[in-house]
């Protein structure tokens, strides 16, 4: 399934449902800037309202194979937009940590479930997946969070992220609501099989040839972990392994386990992988510092049709931008910002909080819609290395906020 197949599938007719039941839309349209938010999120769906989005059934093939998928949105297209009544973005703040400190509870108490002999948290995790896809599409801070790591295990933090930046790009795509409530629970299992590797993943030296491909067995323990989740649709669980097992494949064949390309990837496994090497890059390991959000979205760009399917990396960048959420900046003030929200629309005019003038020194706290302010200007991205030199202090202080800290 091509990621450009999607403006086919918005024109064929839709089949109707099993059964009349109220159905969540599967994209409300997105604000035209980060601080033109739409009206305050809404509180978690319960478990039994979930259930009223019908699964599609895979068919009953090898479970190697590429299933049908979702047709994403053409690379070309732009999202839908739509005005709403102004909410600051400092409102949206508690409500976004409050959903993302849930995700991280339900992204640890499911690593640790899938290493016992069976479980049932397919409805818990689907439940936690769908409060954030939810929450994305009205809530610009969210995605911001995703800067943060875990320091008891980074495995967490790592699972999270991912699942927040896949639900990004799915709502960005247009999914219907069967297919991100798929999208959350294989990104929030994408991982799970690293558990049994993790003197390797916590290792603070970079593995060797014969360490990495021992570790990179943990995408079929993962698929086959899957089994043990005694509550698992069995109408999605065939597809659901295959995804889990590509998220780790590459649109040019030189991924793993099967080495498969792009004609043979499942879509929702092409989205999963290039939001968990973006997030994987821009954090750190044991052994290496984090990358800036910047550098890394300008990577993934030249890596476009070779590592990852050309439409992934462009539904990334419209949802993240090339100065995604935590970037450091310098504008063109000569004052350093950091990113906080994305404006739809636009790669290079982000909401930014100010933190040092010209000379590195702290500097009053202030945001700023650059699209509401045209004559200020990014000017380029601002590494924590280029403010450490000038500031080391303040430099620390940055350092030490990336951790989540659980009160």
């Amino acid at each position: 399934m091509r990621f450009s197949d999607l403006r086919k599938l918005k024109e064929e007719p839709r089949r109707p449902a099993p059964e009349k039941k109220a159905v969540a839309p599967a994209l409300v349209p997105a604000p035209q800037s980060a601080a033109a938010a739409t009206m305050p999120p809404p509180a978690p769906a319960p478990a039994a309202q979930a259930e009223s989005v019908p699964e599609q059934a895979a068919p009953k093939t090898d479970p190697r194979r590429r299933q049908p998928g979702p047709r994403l949105m053409n690379s070309q297209e732009s999202p839908r937009a739509g005005s709403a009544p102004a909410v600051p973005f400092n409102e949206h703040e508690p409500r976004a940590r409050e959903v993302y400190s849930r995700l991280l509870e339900q992204a640890g108490a499911f690593l640790k479930a899938a290493d016992q002999p069976y479980c049932e948290k397919y409805e818990a995790v689907s439940a936690a997946c769908g409060l954030v896809s939810e929450t994305l599409k009205t809530n610009p801070a969210l995605l911001g969070f995703t800067a943060y790591s875990t320091a008891d295990d980074y495995l967490r933090g790592h699972t999270a992220n991912t699942v927040v930046l896949a639900l990004a790009m799915g709502v960005q795509a247009g999914l219907e609501p069967a297919e991100l409530r798929l999208l959350g629970f294989c990104a929030m299992a994408h991982d799970i099989g690293m558990t049994e590797y993790s003197s390797l993943y916590n290792s603070e030296t970079r593995l060797g040839d014969d360490e990495f491909a021992e570790m990179a067995l943990h995408a079929e323990a993962g698929a086959a972990k899957l089994d043990r989740i005694v509550d698992l649709d069995y109408k999605i669980k065939d597809r659901a392994r295959l995804i889990v097992l590509q998220t780790h494949e590459r649109a040019d064949g030189s991924g793993y386990p099967d080495h498969a390309s792009d004609e043979e990837l499942d879509p929702l496994a092409q989205l999963i992988a290039i939001a968990d090497t973006y997030e994987a890059m821009t954090h750190p390991r044991a052994w290496r510092g984090p990358m800036a959000p910047p550098d890394a979205v300008k990577e993934l760009i030249e890596k476009e049709g070779r590592g990852f399917n050309a439409g992934a990396v462009k539904l990334l960048i419209s949802v993240l931008s090339i100065f995604p959420p935590g970037s450091l900046v310098r504008l063109s003030t000569g004052e350093t910002a950091r990113v906080l929200a994305v404006n739809r629309g636009s790669l290079t005019r982000p909401l930014v909080e100010k933190l040092l003038d010209s000379d590195y020194e702290p500097a009053a706290p202030s945001r700023l819609d650059l699209l509401a302010h045209p004559l200020l200007t990014i000017e380029r991205p601002a590494g924590l290395e280029e403010v450490a030199l000038r500031n080391p202090k303040y430099a620390a202080k940055l350092e030490l906020a990336r951790w989540w800290v659980e009160w």
